[in-house]
């Protein structure tokens, strides 16, 4: 149980980030005030200090917040595929489709991490190969992926092809819809690239 104190404390840093994204998604970061923030979510402009020292400040608790809303998305009792590679899959389309994918918004997140990179769990790109890794584990024990290869590394792989592709899409270089190109990605990883004469050639 926790005091009605806190609860209220709990609601109001919901009520920050919720109305911080949307206005994100909508106007962009810059365009973006502290006051439009507090405005959004019904609060006095000085509660948004009790809780941020800075605009910037909200970028990594945002990152962390829909990090647990995709882990979330990905347990099958949530309706998540059966296959840990579907949802390898479902996790980097979710990931595209987020607010904080944007580049602009992806370049000011990752200026925020930044002065924590010593913390492991401040940078949202190995937050989320953490997350792959597990459904790589789970992949690997029903046998989708090859079990003698360490997770955290293959989910590393995942998420540099991933971040690769989305900023090819979003500059325009890549046709067709992204989620098939996500699709197409982790297709070609987990299928290999060598041709039949690889063996001999090596």
């Amino acid at each position: 149980m926790i005091s009605r104190r806190e609860r209220k404390k709990r609601e109001t840093h919901q009520r920050l980030m919720e109305a911080a994204l949307d206005l994100f998604r909508e106007r962009g970061y810059d365009a973006t005030t502290v006051e439009d923030i507090t405005d959004a979510a019904d609060v006095a402009k000085g509660t948004f200090f009790n809780y941020f020292a800075t605009k910037e400040a909200i970028l990594p608790a945002l990152a962390e917040w829909r990090l647990r809303q995709l882990e979330d998305a990905l347990l099958p009792e949530q309706g998540a595929p059966d296959s840990p590679v579907a949802r390898i899959k479902m996790a980097l389309c979710l990931v595209a489709e987020d607010p904080l994918a944007n580049p602009s918004l992806a370049r000011r997140l990752f200026a925020a991490v930044m002065p924590h990179l010593d913390s492991e769990d401040a940078h949202p790109g190995r937050a989320l190969a953490r997350l792959l890794a597990d459904q790589v584990r789970q992949a690997q024990g029903v046998g989708e992926i090859r079990d003698d290869l360490d997770p955290l590394y293959v989910g590393g792989l995942i998420r540099t092809a991933f971040f690769q592709q989305l900023m090819v899409w979003y500059c325009g270089y890549s046709q067709g819809m992204l989620p098939e190109l996500i699709d197409r990605t982790v297709d070609l990883l987990l299928d290999g690239i060598a041709g039949p004469e690889w063996g001999r050639a090596s």
